[in-house]
């Protein structure tokens, strides 16, 4: 799949930044026309913000059903993406307020280029983010094909690759990528950084125990995607997980095993829960969500 090089700056400044979302301004906004996909939503200066492609990091401000916001635990590296993605983007001195919202910075933006792939359904566009200047066989605003070496210069698998992020793969991602990224990711599971999410997390092997929860929120660090799904539930019905499956397939994500025939609807099919702990019985690098 070709994906469109778009160059451009960062800013920060009256956002509210994490390890995979951020503001980008294109030195021509003509092209957010040219994403495929829902219309980009921009702001009066023609910025967009970007869902970074491939990667899930730790949720730093999720409102899903409230009331009010619920985070990851911030002791255990929810920061630690957000932090390290400003940084090898060019950014230092950052201010914040209460809120999480950056009220300065140094430099006010920094030069760089999205590759973009399409848009998601809350109008952001999903993209790889590299820095600097667009790579030399690439064109501002013409479609290309993108390869590994691209891949490898982008923040995208540079927090993958140091372990800060979670790897979260679409249908519509090249095969050839998503087989790069997974390796990646096996590298970092078995590096365990400290400061990454591997040293923390419970997912996949003994499983999170939920009491309450704040059993997500402060001391257990799970899959983004699964945190988001338990923290609504039990927001909406308490901390049993007996009617879990039953809100996960209402959830009706369509997803494919990497070498598995078929699709299957729900991650019901892939969590597994004894008593008061749940895990996921898949590794997340082999799950492929089908895009909507």
């Amino acid at each position: 799949m070709n994906m469109l090089p778009i160059r451009g700056t960062f800013r920060i400044i009256d956002t509210r930044p994490d390890g995979d979302t951020l503001s980008f301004l294109p030195q021509d906004p003509g092209f957010w026309c040219d994403v495929p996909g829902k219309r980009i939503k921009r702001n009066v200066r023609g910025a967009g913000k970007i869902r970074m492609d491939a990667i899930d990091a730790l949720e730093t401000h999720y409102e899903g059903v409230g009331p009010g916001e619920v985070h990851q635990p911030l002791k255990l590296g929810a920061h630690a993406a957000r932090d390290e993605l400003l940084r090898w983007l060019g950014f230092t001195d950052i201010t914040w307020n209460e809120k999480g919202k950056v009220t300065a910075s140094t430099p006010e933006a920094v030069p760089g280029y999205i590759l973009a792939g399409g848009a998601d359904t809350f109008q952001r566009c999903v993209a790889l983010v590299g820095r600097g200047e667009l790579p030399p066989d690439l064109e501002n605003g013409k479609r290309a094909v993108v390869t590994t070496d691209h891949l490898h210069q982008t923040a995208n698998h540079h927090l993958l690759a140091r372990g800060l992020v979670y790897p979260t793969f679409y249908s519509r991602f090249p095969g050839d990528l998503r087989e790069d990224m997974a390796e990646t990711t096996r590298r970092a599971r078995a590096a365990k950084d400290p400061d990454g999410v591997w040293a923390h997390d419970v997912t996949f092997e003994q499983g999170a125990t939920i009491e309450y929860l704040e059993s997500i929120t402060e001391r257990q660090v799970i899959l983004p995607k699964l945190f988001r799904r338990l923290a609504d539930h039990i927001r909406l019905f308490g901390p049993s997980l007996t009617c879990f499956p039953a809100y996960l397939a209402g959830e009706y994500e369509e997803f494919f095993i990497v070498g598995q025939p078929g699709t299957l609807k729900g991650l019901q099919h892939i969590v597994e829960i004894t008593g008061n702990t749940i895990r996921m019985t898949r590794l997340i690098e082999d799950v492929v969500i089908v895009e909507k």
